[in-house]
């Protein structure tokens, strides 16, 4: 294993700074996600660890510290922990499945004290200590992940910016696998040959920006590209970058190697003027000082593109507001509306909210609150509860831009007993059109303990062995509410 060894050596003077002297897990880490890797609509915030595909894997504190904050979701990073340290960063561990004795105990009596089961909590400072190495929670497969896994972070404590945490002491193997230039030619992305004929500059691509790249035109440095400390409220500049049609074309996610004109993320260290008359120019790309491709390309409109304007756009019952650099460059956007849908074109991303608003001309009164928005674009979808105005609309906030319907959702949750295991859980299927949540748990009229998961549409509830009447209150997104009730 010579590049773990490398890796060790290289980073072990940063030990001694106390910021990571425990790894977060057993063993030789593995790499499933890197740092700053291009996801849908965001980069990725962290480093994804290998649990080998199960969930129960001892999770350590990377060094001395308090507990700061706890979370417990049904989406996003599902069970969570933030742990702040002296050094001045908060170690953050997230899709966690359960937390330590210590720490379940705090969790199980504040979730009890607010009758919650979705939970933001704040202890205070110094109440919950932990030392470097201290057994603090087992790994999991909570919230919005694809796997069992640990997502690891550093952050900076004041700004709570996202850090690089191998600079800090996370002891991960090299990345093997090397960026790729692609080049769009007629239409169609493919990997670059020795020479390239391209529309714009916008039609080159970089796989793997997480890497790190320089380009080079004519030899003369045009751009460097390398996000290694980045706040949450950018996170969206991932969009800005990307190269839709590579992906949807190839299944592929690639950064384009000119920059955008918005780009929210401070990824650009560098960037100078690109040539702007068509020709025939010498191109290199370097990642990690290595590089990656050179050669010629022949651009026929070295259009750079300009920022995207506010705009207002209207369409029978329909209406779409478009803020400021809601794109990384200036878009025509194309609006049909048909009803209760609109179809919006061409494919591209936003990394500002789109505000959607439908004045419906039949849609009895007791139905407005039960309106939601399901948008989709190339790279997924989304279901958004409406808001009304004054005005009469119906009022859609989304950060998918693309072609939308909006539908009627008037019953809650539908609910069916599974099983009781040896442990005493009580597992219910929980299905609706719409994501639900957890209102209420009682055994005999007592409060207990549940968890909702999302991905899997299952729940628990914590019974133990008592036997007697169990009611469950879910509700979904629209506010359709469920009672369910079982004898056990």
């Amino acid at each position: 294993m010579p590049s773990v060894r490398f890796w060790i050596l290289f980073f072990l003077p940063f030990w001694a700074q106390g910021q990571i002297v425990h790894q977060p897990l057993d063993g030789l880490l593995a790499v499933s996600g890197e740092l700053a890797e291009l996801r849908n609509h965001h980069f990725h915030s962290g480093v994804d660890l290998r649990t080998g595909a199960v969930t129960g894997k001892n999770i350590y504190a990377v060094a001395d510290g308090w507990v700061r904050r706890i979370v417990i979701r049904p989406d996003g990073y599902g069970w969570a922990l933030y742990v702040d340290h002296l050094s001045g960063y908060t170690s953050v561990y997230a899709h966690l499945e359960s937390f330590s004795p210590e720490l379940w105990a705090y969790v199980l009596q504040e979730a009890e004290r607010r009758n919650a089961y979705r939970l933001d909590l704040y202890p205070a400072k110094g109440s919950l200590p932990v030392v470097g190495g201290q057994v603090i929670a087992q790994s999991g497969n909570s919230g919005a992940s694809g796997g069992p896994h640990l997502h690891f972070e550093m952050r900076d404590r004041e700004s709570e910016e996202i850090m690089n945490p191998v600079a800090l002491g996370l002891l991960i193997p090299q990345p093997r696998v090397r960026p790729e230039l692609w080049a769009k030619q007629d239409g169609r992305w493919r990997k670059i040959a020795d020479s390239a004929s391209v529309n714009n500059w916008y039609d080159l691509a970089l796989t793997l920006p997480e890497q790190g790249f320089e380009v080079k035109v004519s030899d003369s440095l045009r751009s460097i590209w390398s996000l290694q400390q980045w706040s949450f409220d950018v996170q969206r500049g991932a969009d800005a970058g990307l190269a839709l049609d590579l992906h949807s074309q190839q299944g592929i996610r690639g950064f384009h190697i000119h920059p955008s004109p918005s780009q929210p993320a401070p990824g650009w260290k560098l960037k100078q003027a690109w040539p702007k008359s068509s020709g025939t120019y010498s191109l290199s790309v370097n990642s990690g000082g290595s590089p990656i491709w050179a050669g010629r390309v022949r651009v026929a409109q070295p259009n750079p593109g300009s920022t995207q304007a506010p705009r207002s756009m209207s369409d029978g019952d329909w209406s779409l507001e478009f803020p400021a650099q809601c794109f990384g460059m200036a878009q025509n956007i194309i609006i049909s509306a048909n009803g209760s849908k609109i179809g919006v074109k061409p494919d591209v991303a936003a990394i500002k909210p789109v505000t959607y608003s439908w004045t419906p001309s039949k849609l009895a009164d007791s139905l407005w609150d039960k309106a939601y928005l399901a948008v989709r674009d190339g790279r997924g979808s989304a279901k958004i509860p409406g808001s009304l105005s004054a005005d009469g609309r119906i009022v859609f906030t989304s950060k998918t831009c693309g072609s939308a319907e909006v539908r009627i959702d008037t019953k809650g949750p539908q609910c069916e007993l599974l099983r009781r295991d040896p442990s005493g859980r009580v597992w219910i299927s929980v299905r609706d059109e719409l994501d639900s949540e957890i209102v209420e748990i009682t055994l005999n009229g007592k409060w207990i303990w549940g968890h909702l998961d999302l991905k899997s549409n299952f729940m628990y509830a914590d019974a133990g062995i008592t036997k007697g009447k169990l009611v469950v209150w879910v509700r979904d997104e629209v506010g359709n509410l469920t009672n369910f009730t079982t004898e056990l």
